[in-house]
C-alpha cells in the first residue's frame, strides 16, 4: 500500500520491537457488516520516549506496517521505528479500501476523523503499560489522505500531538470529488474509439500530445525564476495559454479546462485549478489522470480512486468533516 500512503517501497531490518494488532469497537455496523478501528502498534526495545501516529492514504480500510517511513517515495530517511519512535497505524475504521462504508454513519465518522482519537487515545494507553511511563511527545505524519487526517488531528485533537506533518493533504474532499470527475469527463469527451466503438480513456491525450505540451510551458516560464534549467520554480508567475499548441482544437479546449478547474454552470470556480508544469509529460501525470489502459476499462487513479466515491462517500461528505 506504499503508492496510497506515499511510504517508500524498501525491505528494512529492523532492531527487536513488539508488535501489538488490536481492534477496537468491534460491532455490527447498520448495514450488516462488521466494523471495528483495526490498528498496529510497534514498540521498539529501545525506546526514544516518543510516539508518532502514521498516516494511510485513499479512503484507508487498510493496516499499514507501522514503521514510520517518510512519505516521500524519494526519501532515504530513516523510518522512525528505527529510530526509536513508538508507531502506530490504522484501517480507520472499515476493512476494505472501498467506499461502500459510507453507507455506515458511524464508519463515515471513525473515517473522517473519530479513529484518530480512539487509536490515539489506545495506543498512549498501551506504551505507558509497556515503558511505565507515558510519552513525552506525540506526532502524526501522513501524505494524501494521510495528510488530512494530520490536519484533522491538529483541528480535533490539538491536546494529543506536539506536532503535525501534513503533506499533500487531501483538501475539501467533496469539492475536490467533484474537480476529479470535471478533468475525468474533459478526457472522455476527447477520447478516440477503437475498433469495437469503444472509448479508451488513456489515449484522450498521447505522450506526444503531452511532450507538446511540457515544451511549450517550459519555453514561456523556464526562464522566471532566474535559471534556465528545465525546471519552472516560479510556477505561481507562469500565466501559459495552451491556445497556440500544433494540436486539435477539442484537445487545446480539454486542456484548458483541466488546468483552469472545475466551475459551475455560472462559470464560478467550484475546486482550484492547477498551475502549468512541464511534468505534464512524466509517468506520474499520466498515470493519475489518463492511465494506460488500452480497454473500455480506464485505470487512471482518478477514476479508480472515484469509483463509487461520490455516490457512497462524498455527496455529503462535509456532514462528516471528509
Amino acid at each position: 500500500m506504499s503508492a496510497l500512503t506515499g511510504g517508500a517501497k524498501k525491505t528494512l531490518k529492523a532492531a527487536p520491537h513488539c508488535i501489538i494488532h488490536g481492534e477496537i469497537a468491534s460491532r455490527t455496523g447498520s448495514d450488516g457488516k462488521h466494523y471495528g478501528i483495526k490498528f498496529e502498534l510497534r514498540l521498539p526495545g529501545a525506546w526514544n520516549g516518543k510516539l508518532l501516529f502514521q498516516g494511510g492514504g485513499g479512503l484507508d480500510g487498510f493496516v499499514a506496517p507501522a514503521l514510520g517511513a517518510v512519505p516521500i517515495r524519494t526519501s532515504s530517511a530513516t523510518p522512525a521505528l528505527m529510530r526509536g519512535y513508538a508507531v502506530v497505524t490504522t484501517d480507520s475504521g472499515h476493512p476494505t479500501p472501498t467506499p461502500e462504508f459510507g453507507l455506515e454513519q458511524q464508519a463515515r465518522l471513525d473515517y473522517a476523523y473519530q479513529a484518530i482519537g480512539k487509536v490515539t487515545s489506545v495506543s498512549k494507553q498501551l506504551v505507558f503499560t509497556a515503558y511505565k511511563k507515558a510519552p513525552a511527545h506525540s506526532y502524526f505524519m501522513g501524505c494524501s489522505n494521510g495528510g488530512r487526517s494530520a490536519l484533522m488531528a491538529a483541528q480535533r485533537y490539538p491536546l494529543e500531538f506536539d506536532g503535525v506533518i501534513a503533506a499533500n493533504p487531501g483538501f475539501r474532499l467533496s469539492r475536490a470529488a467533484i474537480a476529479e470527475q470535471w478533468d475525468n469527463r474533459q478526457l472522455m469527451n476527447i477520447a478516440p474509439k477503437n475498433a469495437a466503438g469503444e472509448k479508451i480513456f488513456a489515449n484522450a491525450l498521447t505522450q506526444e500530445d503531452l511532450d507538446k505540451l511540457s515544451r511549450a510551458v517550459l519555453d514561456k516560464c523556464d526562464a522566471l525564476d532566474g535559471l534556465k534549467d528545465g525546471i519552472i520554480g516560479a510556477w505561481e508567475r507562469c500565466k501559459f495559454d495552451p491556445s497556440g499548441l500544433d494540436l486539435p482544437k477539442d484537445k487545446i479546449s480539454a486542456i484548458k479546462a483541466i488546468f483552469e478547474g472545475a466551475k459551475n454552470s455560472k462559470g464560478e470556480q467550484i475546486y482550484s485549478g492547477w498551475f502549468y508544469d512541464a511534468g505534464v509529460n512524466q509517468p506520474g501525470w499520466r498515470m493519475w489522470k489518463l492511465g494506460d489502459s488500452q480497454t473500455a476499462e480506464p485505470n487512471a487513479r482518478n477514476i479508480v480512486l472515484s469509483k463509487g466515491s461520490m455516490n457512497y462517500l462524498f455527496l455529503d461528505a462535509a456532514a462528516t468533516g471528509v
